[in-house]
């Protein structure tokens, strides 16, 4: 499938279930980008991660010199990629020639003194593994200004790991500090708000956490079929059976392990958003030991967008003493499509939006339309 540095389908299975040991161990994450930086022929990675929710910063590249990167992080101001780049969605490959040609790039302030420094080609390969709010996080594998760029090969593996990568960010998120230690450990997921569970390959649910069963016992948008996940719409319940598949598969596509869907509601309250990956072995086995002859084969994440909306008219109406009314006006201002569209979404007129805007400035100390919406975006 593949050739070069790593070669043959074992090999790029083995790097796609090292991902997803990243997710449940944050130690492993320099080693694991230095074997993503060889295998596509561009060895000399950064990786930054920013997170205002958890407070966790970080940034990994274990090939550069540190004052190397500490200038990379003085020079901020003066780098124009990461503003251009926050646009690209997560798991989209992109380099520098996406936004500049080469004499754009080289006739900047950050080209001049840090990148024609550092020594790097200007064909990096890029992706957003996550962009959410507050969070952040970006992977840039590159190699030296000598060195030809990547062949269509290498550019095709990364685009095949950084979908993997996206995902195993996103499981590391929601699950920063939980740990698959124990029983014990495993009843901590309780508290997550998404529900959370841990299926064989038959999609028969082996662990369940609180919030997982409250969304099974309510049998809209996902319920059990003879023992195992299904949905309440059929096409939706393939779908979900298939990525849940995906995850067991010992052999096969590379790019099969997983994914994302979303389950209609017979109720027409927002879709339930699904997110499937695989779940190591080694880990979630030697937790579940009673579980033995159905071994774990995938994590399930389900989120509910409804209740996910409540809780945030919630916390706006604690934080400014907002009006329930208030506090879903401010949050459709958010999608940013303007006060017509908005209106219409509520059923209001404008005019009684523009009423409401004007008492949700008064409350919040916004001045402005996009001041606000900066503001109800922090956490």
């Amino acid at each position: 499938m593949f050739s070069g540095e790593l070669s043959g389908e074992d090999k790029v299975l083995d790097l796609i279930g090292a991902i997803y040991d990243v997710a449940l161990d944050a130690e492993l994450w320099p080693d694991l980008l230095n074997r993503i930086g060889d295998a596509v022929g561009g060895p000399q990675f950064m990786f930054g991660f920013y997170d205002v929710a958890t407070g966790i910063s970080e940034i990994h590249a274990s090939r550069f010199d540190p004052e190397v990167v500490r200038s990379c992080v003085e020079m901020g101001a003066h780098n124009p990629l990461p503003d251009l780049s926050a646009a690209e969605a997560p798991g989209k490959v992109f380099t520098v020639s996406d936004f500049f040609t080469p004499d754009e790039f080289k006739n900047t302030t950050f080209y001049r003194e840090w990148w024609r420094p550092a020594g790097l080609s200007l064909e990096p390969l890029t992706t957003n593994l996550l962009v959410d709010g507050g969070a952040a996080a970006i992977f840039t594998s590159n190699r030296a200004a000598d060195r030809s760029p990547p062949d269509s090969r290498q550019k095709r593996l990364f685009a095949v790991l950084a979908q993997h990568l996206v995902r195993a960010v996103a499981l590391q998120r929601r699950l920063y500090q939980l740990s698959f230690a124990n029983e014990n450990a495993l009843t901590a997921l309780d508290s997550l708000q998404q529900g959370f569970l841990l299926v064989d390959g038959e999609a028969r649910p082996l662990f369940v956490n609180r919030e997982a069963q409250a969304l099974i016992d309510a049998q809209d948008g996902i319920r059990l079929d003879g023992g195992a996940l299904f949905a309440s719409d059929d096409d939706d319940g393939r779908a979900l059976r298939g990525i849940i598949a995906s995850c067991a598969a010992e052999a096969g596509s590379a790019t099969g392990s997983g994914g994302e869907v979303t389950l209609r509601r017979a109720s027409g309250r927002r879709p339930l958003e699904i997110l499937a990956m695989p779940a190591r072995q080694e880990t979630a086995v030697a937790a579940m030991s009673w579980t033995i002859a159905r071994r774990p084969a995938a994590i399930v994440l389900v989120s509910d967008p409804d209740k996910e909306i409540r809780a945030h008219i919630e916390s706006l109406r604690e934080r400014f003493g907002l009006t329930p009314a208030e506090a879903i006006l401010a949050l459709e201002i958010v999608k940013g499509d303007g006060r017509q569209a908005t209106a219409d979404r509520l059923g209001i007129s404008v005019g009684t939006a523009r009423t409401h805007l004007s008492k949700i400035f008064n409350k919040t100390g916004a001045t402005r339309q996009a001041e606000l919406v900066r503001l109800l975006l922090q956490k």
